[in-house]
């Protein structure tokens, strides 16, 4: 997206092709409309999350419909996590859930125990990025499991 609007506005193109400017822009509009709807996302602590889903936990789960064939899978999806009725806990001391202990440490919360192997690198979160997370994973539409 941003690579299109560099490109439209660069080097003088909108001054010589105003006619295709009038009529790209609100179709860039739309195409980043549809984007964000689908991933049904609208505050900036969501997106903030998706982000989070996308740098940490799409190495092992589907986190969007953008990652639907790149996770481990036995690995629940956040869609098949969000069907939960205690999705939200879930969430919420996912770190000390197995296998997460092993690799996820909540700077100043968690201590990654020595004993534990880090078969991937580490990933250091902050009680705010969790936060977004779950505000990621709250907008997500519920998909039908059945």
């Amino acid at each position: 997206m941003k690579i299109l609007l560099i490109q439209l506005f660069s080097h003088n193109k909108l001054a010589k092709c105003t006619w295709i400017s009038l009529f790209s822009i609100p179709l860039m509009f739309l195409i980043f409309a549809n984007v964000l709807a689908s991933e049904n996302i609208s505050s900036q602590s969501a997106l903030r999350g998706l982000e989070i889903a996308q740098k940490h936990c799409s190495r092992c789960h589907v986190v969007s419909d953008n990652n639907k064939f790149s996770s481990i899978e036995t690995t629940p999806s956040f869609f098949g996590l969000r069907a939960m009725k205690d999705w939200r806990e879930r969430f919420n001391e996912f770190f000390v859930r197995p296998p997460h202990p092993a690799l996820v440490n909540v700077l100043d919360v968690t201590e990654r125990s020595k004993k534990l192997p880090a078969f991937v690198s580490e990933i250091d979160l902050t009680l705010d990025q969790i936060e977004d997370l779950i505000s990621y994973v709250e907008k997500l539409k519920k998909k039908d499991l059945n």
